[in-house]
């Protein structure tokens, strides 16, 4: 992309597409609440100050991207329903930043470099499955609110695309991985203050969920469970899930190879990682934190970062940290012992209500977005062994296993065609021997850890169009910007 991306070559380019932005953003926000024109528009007047200090719009659009992209506090474009739930459009301060990047980079290569914009075979695949779920979304009974479903869905799709080739060198992935590991950081004091309170402490024009922040164990007692960033604690599991991957493949380079401010940064993320995942008691978070982990030292013995005795050392190591803090945190050991509040049950039966419907429809789904609606007109079997008012308060769910919901909405075809494009998001970094740097080595294989993840808590919660599918792909993404350069410097 050259130099001038970033430099003072930029500045009447930046300036118009942050004068449009602005217009958009006071726009919706003085239509919208007008409690938000303040704020936003204090915020256009920090962007454009910081913008003429820097001199480096992409640069700091990258950082705002990574930065906050797990911060889940957004405006309703189109709200959902009460009764028949669609995910509906949210425009979150990550979205804003996402746009103006892929202005900023695509006008740039398009009126400037005049070259076309690159499209990978993963890019090709990935716009298929997005043409599937918008064609699906249109002409259902949930109608404008389905294809708003959508066009959520599209932006995290962007977003994957953007991550693939905005970030033009290394300078620019370790800024995005430094701006991730700030996150980190910033969210670990915020759930210090939650569990410290023991309040939910939301951010300001965050949603907060009434229940799911105090878990009950009957007699044994219970434990608060910090959400930090996000709606639910298992969003926040969800985030750990994918930065403890890359912080762990990077300390296993050792000390040889890893610089000490790379090895104090990746320790802090592993170390705050570790405990806020702890903290959130989502047994589904853990097991996908445990795969990543195993497939990260494997990658790791392979390559001959790691020797046998030092894996010795790693498994007693982790035994006793285990032992250690489930001595300190006893809820650790009664969240897998202990009664649940009918969590696993409320689960299966889920699972039964989303077969029902894949069996009605197997083909094309009842439409994406339509999942709820669906859940009134296809009872499960299971539902006759639960009261009434059981069934109301499953009824306004959808299933916790994110494969069965697409299977249910767009076909089962299509969900297939979602678990190849997961495995070929976990796969992009083959061969694993034609990496010859290790260090760009170790974090390919953390993505792909993160990756691989996700491929099992996405099987284990209700992930739908929200936060999390965003940073699933902005992380996807991430990976193949990485890997697109390894095959130039290898071709080079």
């Amino acid at each position: 992309m050259g130099r001038g991306v970033g430099s003072r070559a930029w500045p009447p380019l930046a300036w118009a597409l942050l004068a449009l932005a602005g217009c958009g953003l006071g726009l919706a926000a003085l239509l919208s609440d007008q409690a938000l024109a303040g704020p936003a528009l204090v915020g256009l007047l920090g962007l454009a100050l910081v913008l003429w200090w820097w001199r480096a719009p992409r640069r700091m659009l990258i950082a705002g991207l990574y930065f906050l992209a797990p911060i889940d506090v957004s405006k309703a474009l189109v709200a959902p329903l009460d009764r028949f739930y669609s995910p509906g459009l949210y425009l979150s301060a990550a979205h804003v930043m996402l746009l103006a990047l892929a202005l900023l980079w695509g006008g740039h290569r398009l009126l400037i470099e005049r070259r076309a914009l690159p499209l990978t075979r993963l890019d090709l695949a990935a716009l298929a499955f997005l043409a599937v779920l918008g064609l699906r979304s249109m002409g259902t009974l949930q109608g404008g609110l389905a294809t708003a479903s959508a066009v959520a869905y599209g932006l995290a799709v962007l977003g994957f695309y953007v991550a693939s080739h905005a970030l033009r060198d290394e300078a620019d992935l370790r800024l995005a991985l430094v701006a991730a590991a700030a996150a980190v950081g910033a969210e670990f004091l915020w759930v210090a203050a939650q569990v410290a309170t023991g309040t939910p402490l939301a951010l300001p024009g965050a949603k907060v969920l009434n229940s799911g922040e105090m878990l009950s164990f009957g007699s044994e007692g219970s434990a608060f469970r910090p959400a930090g960033f996000f709606v639910h604690p298992n969003a926040l599991a969800d985030h750990m899930t994918l930065v403890l991957p890359p912080a762990f493949a990077l300390l296993l380079l050792g000390r040889r190879q890893l610089g000490p401010r790379a090895r104090t940064l990746a320790l802090g993320v592993l170390a705050a990682g570790s405990v806020m995942l702890l903290l959130t008691l989502s047994r589904g978070g853990w097991a996908a934190a445990i795969l990543g982990g195993a497939w990260v030292l494997f990658l790791a013995v392979r390559r001959g970062l790691v020797s046998r005795r030092q894996l010795g050392a790693l498994a007693v190591a982790g035994l006793a940290g285990l032992m250690i803090v489930i001595a300190v945190y006893p809820q650790l050991l009664l969240r897998l012992t202990a009664p649940d509040q009918r969590s696993t049950e409320s689960r299966l039966i889920l699972a039964d209500q989303a077969m029902t419907i894949i069996r009605a429809h197997p083909w094309a789904g009842v439409g994406y977005g339509g999942y709820n609606r669906a859940a009134y007109e296809y009872m499960a079997p299971s539902f006759a062994y639960v009261s009434a008012e059981y069934q109301t308060a499953l009824l306004q769910l959808v299933v916790h296993n994110h494969y069965l919901l697409l299977a249910a909405e767009l076909g089962v075809p299509a969900m297939l065609g979602f678990v190849v494009l997961l495995a070929m998001f976990v796969r992009q970094p083959r061969p694993w021997p034609a990496w010859r740097d290790d260090g760009a080595f170790a974090v390919a294989a953390g993505l792909s850890g993160a990756l691989l993840a996700q491929a099992l808590f996405l099987a284990s919660d209700n992930f739908y169009a929200d936060i999390r599918i965003f940073m699933i792909w902005l992380t996807a993404g991430t990976l193949q910007g990485l890997c697109l350069r390894q095959r130039q410097q290898g071709a080079a």
